[in-house]
């Protein structure tokens, strides 16, 4: 274990009201000067010393002056200190320094840094010429790279902001422009006052853009900033954002406090999007949709990352945690509303499905490793915030709670303790015990005890439901559900909405086991935590009550999201060791008829399951490829290869699953017919959004090597972000060694995005055919990621994404081995749970590999 010592909290000494930035940035020579005067209270006992928060700064002048009605007096200095392990700058005075108002002003030069935080540069091509953006990224600790600050997120502020840039090209910060002054060539850009706010929030852009842009019924501005190039592609994130500005000032009762809201696609960004108050920074490829070639996968995308964004300009922005260990507060929140606000903004994609797939599915399998993090998990120095920034459990586990206590107090109930907590809290600081004050005065119910074992332990509940169909008599019991070594942890009772899909006598467990009546009956058969109201798995221990569910799952008489959820549900206890990957294949051949592609997304996660305990044995493979095609093949032949103008999302996606479940198992129409299409096609507009990828699957997978290298020339040559994304994801499944040490050779080069790289590990690690090779690539770079990303919020995914494609012993051992002497505050965290995951997946290989073999080894 990594010793922490817990970081001094600055704002406890001196608390900033206001702080005058003026910052000019020298993009040719990566340099930037800057000043700031810090108006603040000296607070606590007298000292001789002022700390402020500063990183890798050239401090050049400081002052300090007691404000008076009198006047300002010099504090005279005695010495400055740096102290590199806590990011500080001390000042130290001759004379002790008394509480009350003083103004700093601290002159220093910096650095425009290669990694995405701090200030840095956005690299971009622009009718062939290599142009450059200026951009930050201050979140969750990285202001203090840019200007000295108290940078905590309780420290709130005033900030005022003055740029220096050159003349031709458009500056962009939190808040609009009061003055500009051009001075040859150079401007000075002077934006107005932004409200009282952390730190993390402040930001700004330059570069050469163009905008689209619109109003809100409440004359909010709103633009979509973008690259000149891709001016065309910010019609629907603009839409999207105006239609959900105007949903949550309904929603929250609060009017959005700023006058205009920027949004804006940067070239270069590590994150997938940051909520920089009335500045809200993306990835390109989760803003910009093109109208002709953009999927429906990833417009849901789109919409869902640009509300949440601006969820946080209420919650996060409007009312902040005082420190980060409530972080969990403003994304979990985040979270669930930008489903929130999806729904209703676009009912027809039926998105809460997604949200029990994409989001209680990735937190129940993350939740169910022993020593995974609580979602309230105490941060005792900011680096650590790195691995704190799950999104399995800070942004998707919390994100399912809320909405579990969202259902469990009612929407109206919900929205008035929001406004209420808004309202209160609004420009200040809060912990998740203020929220839920609120919620319990319009509930009535003890929200606060409720969650405490929620968000203080890890894990979840597995609930053992004894019913015989017929009798009004249910008994319940819950464990907690642990894939691995299940003697590492400790015992916890949750306090369990149960859900049910009749009436029972009391709505919750709150025991270890207790009894229930069912007080209503309906048509439909009993079962619990229905459609995602609450957050545990059930297990029906009964076998005449599991098979009363399964004929309704089979007949679709269960809504499509118990379904799902039955089937995710077995999926984990299978992971667990509680059940067989066999006896999970009866429920796959039980609902091979559905036509709901977020039922299909799990059961393909279990035919993945078998395929990955065949490893690469070529005769098993393909027997089960003949297990598989039968169930593609009445998929594809109703679904086709060309689309309907009618056609709902749903169908969309569900005929991209079906061509792909079919290529994968060799189905030879399918794969003659991807390559034909393959060959008539140069760019992606030639093929429809929901066939794209699969044929460029099929090409990399089952074309020549005049294929791939058609397709990694496009790569190469491809502005657009999304549709590179969608290339690269295909790219690497192939199963060519020459083919894949040709893909990690470019990790490391322009031809990979910083920003990607990650993501490209990831995808070849995944590839069986890969792993070994992407695994040597990271052992032999790891200088090479340290440098890039060793203070970035990404640089965990380096062994997580390693992590989620072992399942052997050697490998487990080749893993510690390595990692033994990589672990720091950053990583330490992620490399424990990898250790985990493998360790599961090898228990789960060893208890069904020889019962699968024998399986697959019987079909004809």
């Amino acid at each position: 274990m990594v010793a922490v010592k817990q970081v001094k909290r600055l704002y406890s000494e001196f608390k900033p009201e206001r702080y005058e930035v003026f910052l000019e940035p020298n993009a040719e020579k990566k340099i930037f000067s800057g000043r700031v005067i810090i108006t603040g209270r000296k607070t606590g006992r007298p000292s001789q010393r002022i700390t402020l928060h500063q990183k890798s700064l050239k401090i050049t002048k400081v002052e300090i002056l007691k404000l008076n009605k009198s006047g300002d007096e010099p504090q005279e200095l005695d010495r400055i200190n740096t102290h590199g392990s806590y990011d500080e700058i001390r000042l130290h005075t001759k004379q002790p320094i008394h509480s009350g108002q003083y103004k700093i002003i601290i002159e220093f030069n910096g650095r425009i840094t290669e990694p995405m935080h701090g200030i840095y540069p956005c690299n971009f091509e622009l009718d062939g010429q290599k142009r450059q953006l200026i951009a930050t990224q201050f979140e969750s600790h990285h202001a203090r790279e840019v200007f000295p600050c108290i940078d905590e997120p309780e420290a709130k502020a005033v900030f005022s902001l003055s740029l220096k840039t050159p003349a031709g090209q458009t500056v962009i910060s939190n808040t609009p422009s009061l003055s500009v002054e051009n001075s040859g060539p150079t401007k000075l850009t002077v934006f107005e006052d932004t409200p009282k706010m952390s730190t993390y929030l402040l930001a700004f852009v330059y570069g050469d853009l163009s905008f689209s842009e619109a109003k809100t019924t409440n004359d909010t501005d709103v633009r979509v900033y973008s690259t000149p190039d891709k001016a065309d592609l910010t019609a629907f994130a603009l839409e999207t954002a105006v239609r959900c500005l105007e949903f949550f000032e309904d929603y929250f009762g609060i009017a959005y406090p700023l006058p205009k809201l920027d949004m804006i696609g940067l070239p270069d960004f590590s994150s997938g999007a940051m909520e920089n108050w009335g500045l809200i920074t993306f990835r390109e490829q989760v803003l910009y949709v093109d109208p002709k070639t953009t999927g429906i996968d990833t417009r849901q995308f789109v919409a869902m990352v640009v509300c949440h964004e601006i969820a946080h300009q209420w919650f996060g922005n409007l009312v902040t945690m005082k420190w980060w260990n409530d972080l969990w507060l403003n994304e979990s929140f985040a979270n669930l509303m930008e489903y929130r606000a999806v729904d209703e903004l676009f009912p027809e994609w039926k998105i809460w499905e997604e949200f029990t797939t994409r989001e209680m599915g990735q937190a129940l399998y993350r939740d169910a490793l022993p020593t995974v993090q609580a979602v309230q998990t105490a941060v005792n120095h900011p680096d650590e915030l790195s691995s704190l920034f799950d999104p399995s459990i800070v942004y998707a586990k919390g994100g399912a709670l809320l909405n579990m206590v969202r259902h469990l107090v009612g929407e109206a109930a919900f929205r008035s303790g929001l406004k209420a907590y808004f309202e209160q809290f609004k420009y200040s600081n809060t912990t998740a015990d203020d929220l839920w004050t609120h919620l319990e005065k319009t509930s009535g119910y003890k929200i606060g005890s409720i969650m405490q074992n929620w968000l203080s332990r890890s894990g979840f509940p597995l609930l053992n439901i004894n019913h015989q169909p017929g009798d009004t008599k249910i008994e319940i019991s819950q464990q907690r559900l642990v894939i691995g070594e299940s003697g590492k942890i400790t015992k916890t009772i949750w306090q369990v909405p149960l859900a049910a899909s009749q009436t029972l006598d009391n709505p919750m467990l709150t025991r270890p086991s207790q009894t229930y009546q069912i007080t209503q009956q309906t048509d439909s058969p009993l079962v619990f935590n229905h459609n995602a109201r609450s957050y545990f798995a059930a297990h029906y221990s009964n076998p005449g009550h599991f098979e009363v569910i399964l004929r309704a799952a089979k007949e679709q008489i269960l809504g499509p999201i118990d379904r799902l959820l039955l089937v995710q549900g077995y999926s984990l206890m299978e992971r667990a060791g509680l059940v067989q990957t066999v006896e999970n294949l009866r429920l796959v051949e039980a609902l091979a008829k559905d036509r709901e592609p977020a039922v299909w997304s799990i059961l393909g996660g279990i035919l993945g399951g078998v395929r990955s305990l065949l490893d690469k044995d070529e005769v098993l493979q393909q027997k089960y490829d003949s297990f598989i095609r039968p169930l593609a093949a009445p998929l594809v032949a109703e679904l086709g290869w060309r689309g309907k103008d009618g056609d709902s999302s749903q169908i969309q996606k569900f005929r991209a699953m079906a061509l792909d479940l079919a290529a994968g198992a060799e189905d030879v129409k399918v794969i003659e017919h991807g390559l034909k299409l393959f060959a008539k096609f140069s760019k992606p507009a030639d093929l429809a959004s929901d066939i794209r990828s699969s044929v460029y699957f099929i090409a990399v997978r089952y074309g020549t090597k005049a294929d791939f290298d058609k397709l990694l020339k496009l790569h190469k040559n491809l502005a657009n972000a999304e549709e590179k994304e969608a290339v690269a994801f295909e790219l690497t499944t192939t199963r060519d060694l020459a083919q894949i040490q040709r893909l990690s050779q470019i990790l490391t080069s322009t031809d990979v995005r910083l920003q990607d790289t990650p993501t490209w590990f990831g995808l070849l690690m995944r590839n069986r055919f890969a792993t070994e090779t992407a695994w040597a690539w990271l052992k032999a770079n790891w200088d090479w990621i340290e440098d890039k990303y060793g203070s970035d919020k990404s640089y965990d995914r380096f062994p997580r994404y390693a992590a989620m494609a072992f399942s052997y012993p050697e490998q487990l051992a080749d893993y510690k081995s390595f990692f033994k002497s990589k672990s720091n505050l950053a990583l330490e965290r992620s490399i424990l749970l990898g250790i985990e995951e493998i360790e599961g997946r090898i228990t789960w290989r060893q208890k069904n590999q020889s019962a699968v073999v024998e399986w697959v080894s019987q079909l004809q």
